[in-house]
């Protein structure tokens, strides 16, 4: 399962289930509902790598709670939106890929030997018939308000958009080159994204994005999560590890205390080295998860949660 979020929906909730209930989605577009009263499974009918009867789309990347229903993003410019049990629809296909245009650019390939073919394919890499846009988050503070990011390519082009209810607007991202991992909503006015090479953003829809500047090295950032009026960030890949900004100062370095060294995986695993790749402040509490670790900060000090499915 990809994603996992306690789902909280007045529309059905009961008394005894204030708190909401479980729901899992799959990168495939399986999603199932773990209801106190009655589990069940649906899934989203054009997302996923296979299907025998319907035209998949790519993968999902996300699954979000924005006002009182379920969203979900993902590859090829998937934006999804669940109005009812069963009843997921596409909310856009304002920018949704088009595998069979791309498809047709490719055979119209001029042959090896003809002067127009290096012309040819060099225009096709920079304006495709068809962008693939691979969403990795989205966030809202309303369903008419929402931000998603991405890349196109995979890992070219940086791509921000936001969905104000109606249309898909793409906004300006100041720079070429980069992906954008994970979005942190403040308030209307104070949106930060994050992603890969130490990209971090700072702005709004209405004033615009620009960098934070920093020593952010060449990280791989996965996502955003405000800790005492900090914003902690998990990253992998040069040199990886947890970060901190703190907007008050400016100040960016490593989370202090630092995090208790990750176990590696086996050198022949299939397994992601580096990270942590996932936190999450609930209060006072830092959770940190790695492929191979969970730590749990409580303000004064680490401590390495044991996991029966981990050594």
């Amino acid at each position: 399962m990809q994603n996992l979020l306690v789902f909280q929906n007045p529309a059905i909730a009961m008394p005894e289930m204030q708190e909401g209930y479980f729901v899992l989605m799959s990168s495939e577009g399986d999603v199932s509902h773990l209801y106190w009263k009655k589990n069940f499974a649906e899934k989203i009918a054009q997302a996923g790598t296979w299907t025998a009867t319907e035209k998949v789309l790519g993968r999902l990347t996300k699954l979000r709670q924005i006002g009182q229903r379920l969203y979900a993003c993902g590859a090829g410019g998937q934006i999804y939106v669940r109005d009812g049990r069963d009843d997921w629809r596409m909310l856009t296909d304002a920018v949704l890929f088009d595998p069979e245009a791309h498809t047709r650019a490719i055979r119209n390939t001029p042959p090896r030997g003809d002067p127009r073919r290096i012309e040819y394919i060099m225009n096709l890499a920079l304006n495709p018939p068809s962008r693939n846009i691979l969403f990795n988050d989205m966030q809202g503070l309303s369903e008419d308000a929402i931000y998603l990011c991405g890349e196109v390519g995979p890992g070219s082009k940086p791509v921000l958009c936001y969905w104000d209810g109606a249309t898909l607007e793409e906004l300006k991202v100041p720079m070429e080159e980069a992906a954008l991992t994970g979005i942190h909503i403040e308030s209307p006015d104070s949106v930060w994204v994050c992603g890969r090479e130490g990209v971090l953003l700072h702005g709004s829809r209405a004033r615009g994005f620009n960098p934070v500047p920093g020593d952010r090295r060449l990280n791989l950032f996965h996502q955003i999560t405000p800790y005492r009026r900090k914003l902690v960030m998990p990253a992998s890949v040069r040199p990886g590890g947890l970060w901190e900004y703190d907007p008050a100062t400016g100040a960016f370095g490593r989370f202090d205390p630092p995090l208790p060294r990750l176990t590696p995986p086996p050198a022949d695993s299939g397994e992601p080295h580096g990270g942590p790749f996932f936190a999450q402040a609930v209060g006072d509490v830092l959770w940190v998860v790695a492929p191979r670790d969970i730590y749990r900060f409580d303000g004064q000090r680490w401590e390495r949660i044991q996991h029966p499915d981990m050594p």
